[in-house]
């Protein structure tokens, strides 16, 4: 995540500066440039890019997420920057997420993911109630639900290029459950690695129910694993098309004898798409892993 830094109709010290930098450096954010405009705030409200206004016609801090984007408007004169730092990371974990509807048999109006916690909402009345992780990482939780079920698992992955096997394996003592990986980015590698079959892959494409289906499947056997999972899509931002869209991903959980497949589209960027791909499909895991589906 790279941000655009701008100062509106005002020069900062060089104390601000340096604040501005070690918060971000703190959240782990790039700064792709800092600009200096005598312009309005009202220029870049609601802009389609991640974004930090500083500017005197802020009172105090907000953060939009803006259609994959996040804008943060920040007043010049903040005092407490510790507090700063600790109201962005509490708001991002809203900011983070993404909204998807979900099927009709479930009994929900959106669903909310992210790194932090899992929320699923439900229309009862006006409050929504959660199922949330009490603030560990997701990855945590299901760790710990593929240690208490002494279950083991593994990944096949094309999109999310890692990305899973990496974060379930950020857990400390994930070795218990977690086999291994096969990062499949070419068709080569997902036919012989994990025998997705050639005839699969010319009629319905590697970004398809039955292309993850198969990885899934190759990949449980490869690794002697009780589950596996598997994700191909199309990351972008170029690769998509009227039929097969950027951010298209398809996932598959092999557990068992069974075998159950999603369909995702996710509306951002290259990262952002992976990693939304990653916590959803984990958020899935964890749905499963307590008997939810």
């Amino acid at each position: 995540m790279a941000f655009k830094v701008y100062f509106l109709k005002t020069f900062p010290s060089e104390a601000q500066v340096s604040e501005l930098f070690k918060l971000f450096s703190r959240l782990a954010w790039d700064i792709e440039f800092v600009k200096f405009e005598n312009r309005d705030a009202k220029d870049y409200l609601g802009v389609a890019e991640d974004i930090v206004l500083i500017s005197p016609e802020f009172t105090e801090v907000s953060i939009f997420f803006n259609g994959g984007y996040l804008n943060i408007y920040l007043p010049i004169s903040t005092d407490g920057w510790a507090k700063v730092e600790e109201f962005i990371e509490r708001r991002l974990k809203v900011c983070k997420t993404y909204p998807d509807t979900v099927e009709e048999n479930i009994p929900a109006e959106r669903v909310f993911i992210n790194e932090k916690e899992a929320v699923f909402v439900e229309p009862k009345g006006e409050l929504p109630s959660f199922y949330t992780c009490k603030g560990k990482n997701l990855e945590e939780v299901v760790g710990s639900l593929l240690r208490e079920k002494k279950l083991t698992i593994a990944t096949a992955e094309s999109c999310t290029g890692g990305m899973l096997a990496a974060t379930l394996v950020n857990v400390p003592g994930s070795s218990e459950y977690f086999k291994g990986s096969v990062v499949a980015y070419s068709n080569e590698v997902k036919e012989k690695l994990l025998g997705v079959k050639r005839e699969s892959l010319e009629r319905y494409g590697a970004v398809s129910a039955q292309t993850a289906t198969e990885m899934a499947l190759g990949v449980k056997n490869l690794l002697n694993t009780d589950i596996a999972i598997s994700t191909t899509g199309i990351a972008g931002p170029g690769g998509g098309s009227s039929e097969k869209p950027v951010g298209l991903t398809y996932f598959a959980i092999a557990y068992g004898d069974k075998v159950k497949t999603f369909k995702r589209v996710f509306p951002y960027s290259r990262n952002q798409n992976r990693l939304s791909a990653t916590y959803y499909i984990l958020f899935e895991l964890y749905r499963l892993l307590k008997g939810e589906v």
